[in-house]
């Protein structure tokens, strides 16, 4: 499944913790819908674009952010990681709607696939599922990418 659908590692209804996947987008580098789609509408029009605004995003598999998961590792101890794999444009949304939806209260680490912008440029808004301190006395959040990545997100390519 798709939209911030979970896939728990012990899938029978169980009280103790698991870890899961949690797909915060499984759309394309646009999202979908894609605007062009619904301001200039083919003929006939694209079906998924036009399905996608007649139902709730959050009931809707056609509504859908950058490619985005988030990995829960839950370990022996009870204590969750959680693991975040690219960061891309329609991060926020994602937060809003299913950080909440699933109870996420942070992020501990990052893997970016790529620098584009469909992977990196919701790193910004990282700062809102962050520990906050007054004195900034936090380790920052670990970040993990390939060299060439980093050097083109420097404008060293």
């Amino acid at each position: 499944m798709e939209n911030g659908i979970s896939f728990a590692e012990n899938s029978s209804p169980s009280p103790s913790p698991s870890s899961s996947l949690i797909f915060l987008g499984t759309g394309c580098s646009s999202a979908v819908p894609n605007a062009m789609c619904l301001i200039q509408p083919s003929h006939p029009p694209c079906t998924v674009c036009s399905q996608s605004l007649s139902i709730p995003p959050d009931k809707n598999p056609n509504y859908r952010g950058n490619t985005s998961l988030l990995i829960d590792y839950c370990q022996s101890s009870g204590e969750h990681s959680y693991i975040l794999i690219d960061v891309g444009k329609s991060f926020r949304e994602a937060v809003l709607r299913w950080f909440t939806f699933h109870k996420i209260p942070r992020v501990d680490s990052i893997i970016l696939t790529h620098e584009h912008a469909d992977a990196v440029l919701g790193l910004d808004d990282i700062r809102a599922v962050q520990p906050f301190s007054p004195v900034n006395d936090i380790s920052p959040t670990p970040i993990y990418l390939t060299e060439d990545s980093m050097n083109s997100c420097n404008g060293e390519e």
